[in-house]
C-alpha cells in the first residue's frame, strides 16, 4: 500500500506495473487515463487496474490517494479481473483499504484482509456514474471549467460561444465522447462535487449552493433521482454515522 497526499495537483505520468493495482481517492478527485478513457473518480469509486495496463493518474484538490499493489496470482480467476473496472466503495471496503495501509501488520492478518477485500470487490457492482472527460479541446475546456466550478449556470449556448464552437458541435461531442448529453454530464459533475463536500461534513444547504442550486429541496430531489438515495442516506452509507 502506498499513500500520496496532494494540496493542489499530484500527477503520475503514463506508466504500468508488473503487479495489479487498486487506486482509491480517499479525499479529493482522481483523474485517471486508462484504456483510452479519461475518467474523473471520487471517494465512492475504486479503480482496479490489472498488471501491465498503461495508466496515468492525477490527484486534484486537497486529496489523499491510496494505492494497493498485489501479485497477479492473488486475483480471482474470473475473467473480469483481466480488465479495468471501477467498483463501488462501501464502508467495509473503505475500512479494509485503510486497515491495509499499515504495512507492519502480521502477514497472516494482512492475507486474511486481502482475501476479504477481493471478495468484496468481486461482489461489488461496477459504478455507472464514472465521469468521462471529452478529449476534444473545445469540449474539454468546457468540461474542466465545470469541474472547477460546478455552480456555473451558463447554458450550452453560452459555453459553445466561449470556446468558438456551435452548440450542436459541443452537444454532439459530449454525447459521442462521454456517452452522456451535456445536461446529464453537468448533473453528474454536480453530484460528484456534492459527494466530495458531503464527505467533508459540509451541511446540505451549503452543498446545494456550492453545486449551483438555489433551492435545497431541488438539490435533494436531483441527488435522490441520480444517486438513488438522499444526501443524508448516501453519507451514512459511505461514511457511517460520523458524518451525520
Amino acid at each position: 500500500m502506498t499513500r500520496d497526499i496532494a494540496a493542489g495537483v499530484l500527477h503520475f505520468p503514463a506508466h504500468r506495473h508488473d503487479t495489479d493495482e487498486l487506486m482509491w481517492a480517499r479525499r479529493g478527485r482522481l483523474e485517471l487515463v486508462v484504456s483510452g478513457n479519461r475518467l474523473s473518480l471520487h471517494r465512492g469509486h475504486l479503480a482496479w487496474i490489472p498488471s501491465r495496463e498503461v495508466h496515468e493518474a492525477t490527484l486534484l484538490g486537497d486529496g489523499e490517494l491510496l494505492c494497493l499493489f498485489g501479485s497477479t496470482a492473488l486475483r480471482p480467476r474470473d475473467e473480469r479481473w483481466g480488465h479495468v473496472r471501477v467498483v463501488a466503495v462501501g464502508e467495509l471496503t473503505a475500512a479494509l483499504l485503510t486497515h491495509l495501509e499499515d504495512s507492519d501488520r502480521p502477514a497472516t492478518e494482512r492475507g486474511r484482509s486481502v482475501d476479504l477485500l477481493y471478495e468484496l470487490i468481486n461482489n461489488s457492482e461496477e459504478r455507472k456514474d464514472t465521469l468521462a472527460i471529452p478529449s476534444d479541446a473545445r469540449a474539454s475546456t468546457v468540461a474542466n471549467a465545470l469541474i472547477a466550478d460546478p455552480s456555473d449556470s451558463r447554458t450550452l449556448e453560452d459555453w459553445a460561444r466561449s470556446v468558438g464552437a456551435s452548440p450542436r458541435t459541443v452537444a454532439r461531442t459530449f454525447q459521442t465522447e462521454t456517452g452522456m448529453s451535456f445536461g446529464r454530464w453537468r448533473t453528474t459533475v454536480r453530484v460528484h462535487a456534492a459527494m466530495d463536500l458531503l464527505g467533508q461534513g459540509t451541511p446540505v444547504h451549503e452543498v446545494a449552493a456550492a453545486v449551483g442550486y438555489s433551492s435545497t429541496s431541488a438539490f435533494i430531489e436531483m441527488f435522490h433521482t441520480t444517486v438513488g438515495s438522499t444526501p443524508a442516506v448516501y453519507t451514512r452509507s459511505i461514511f457511517g454515522d460520523s458524518h451525520t
